[in-house]
């Protein structure tokens, strides 16, 4: 949840669902976070085991954002070519109207949860984060 960007209207209802209906993590070392800012992220994809092929050869296994954010921009970016080829204009901005789909974004996570690492000097302790839920949730947003 962003500290800086309030809430957009669009996210209202999915985000008080959750927030409703989920217990939230403890708020470790007494830091400060808020649920009250703009919730991210709007959807996910999948950031496991990405095979990174160059030149034919299978060089490493990829994971994380670096891995999901290309991923699902060439998704898009094929949507895009699609409706070219046949015609049709731009899908513009993509955000507020996947809110307003009930039947969600892809494939609904509905466990598991984040994990963040403690604050405490190089301990590398993973505190538990936000659970995984039917619908938007912190974890996964609309879906992957």
């Amino acid at each position: 949840f962003s500290e800086y960007f309030p809430r957009p209207s669009f996210q209202e209802e999915v985000v008080q669902k959750y927030l409703d209906t989920t217990t939230l993590p403890p708020n470790p070392n007494g830091q400060r976070y808020t649920t009250t800012g703009r919730a991210f992220p709007d959807i996910s994809g999948i950031g496991a085991y990405y095979q990174v092929i160059f030149n034919g050869e299978l060089q490493a296994l990829g994971a994380g954002t670096s891995a999901a954010t290309p991923q699902l921009a060439g998704i898009f970016t094929l949507i895009q070519i699609h409706r070219y080829q046949k015609g049709l204009g731009p899908l513009g901005p993509l955000i507020q109207p996947l809110y307003k789909l009930k039947s969600g974004v892809g494939f609904d996570v509905t466990e598991g949860q984040t994990y963040a690492l403690s604050r405490q000097a190089c301990t590398g302790d993973l505190l538990p984060g936000y659970k995984a839920a039917g619908g938007w949730d912190p974890a996964s947003g609309l879906g992957s």
